[in-house]
Order: C-alpha cells, then sequence, then structure tokens
C-alpha cells in the first residue's frame, strides 16, 4: 500500500483530487475513473475502486482517504498487477497536480 498525507482542509484536498461526473462517478486525475458512481464521503469510508490508464495499459486500484485534522492521508493498493508499481508516480503526479504539497510518503 502507497499512501500519501498532506496538510490543509480534507474537503478542500478531495474536491481538488475528485471530481465527479455526469454519471456519479469520480474523476482521478486524467485518466483515473470510479468502477462504481462514488462521492468523496465513499472514500472516506472506505475503498473505492479505480481504473487508470498508467503506462500503456489500464490498471485497477482502490483509493481511500482519512482526514487528519488538520490535513489528509491517501492510501492507494493496487490489485497485484506487474506494473502496480507505476501507481505511486502516476498518484504523486494527480497530487502535485491539484495543488497540493506532499508531506509524507510510504510504501507498505
Amino acid at each position: 500500500m502507497i499512501t500519501f498525507s498532506f496538510d490543509g482542509d480534507y474537503h478542500t484536498a478531495l474536491a481538488r483530487l475528485f471530481e465527479a461526473d455526469q454519471d456519479g462517478h469520480l474523476r482521478f486525475g486524467w485518466t483515473g475513473l470510479s468502477l462504481r458512481p462514488a462521492g468523496h464521503d465513499d472514500i472516506l469510508a472506505g475503498p473505492v475502486r479505480f481504473r487508470d490508464y498508467i503506462m500503456e495499459g489500464f490498471l485497477v486500484y482502490n483509493v481511500q482517504a482519512e482526514d487528519l485534522r488538520p490535513g489528509c492521508r491517501l492510501s492507494i493498493r493496487g490489485e497485484g498487477s506487474n506494473r502496480d508499481q507505476y501507481i505511486r508516480h502516476q498518484v504523486r503526479h494527480y497530487i502535485t497536480a491539484a495543488g497540493l504539497t506532499i508531506n509524507a510518503e510510504s510504501e507498505d
């Protein structure tokens, strides 16, 4: 599992990272899309599965957010693909592109 922690209000962070589309799915970065309709409360309650185009192929991974008050932590877990190693770089890019500063990053 990969975790990223950053400062600020978690509502603001989640709004910058995840946008709902017209069908109620969450968009994450440029190509990540939740596999089922979901909202910010769902990501806080438990993992939400995303499908994302990374390194010239689709990968599925789970994302869960945690309110640290102050701050937020995102936990990401791949599903065992031989390309899961590339998820970390992609998510890091999504976070910084959203204007958030990563304070801590770890991998279990």
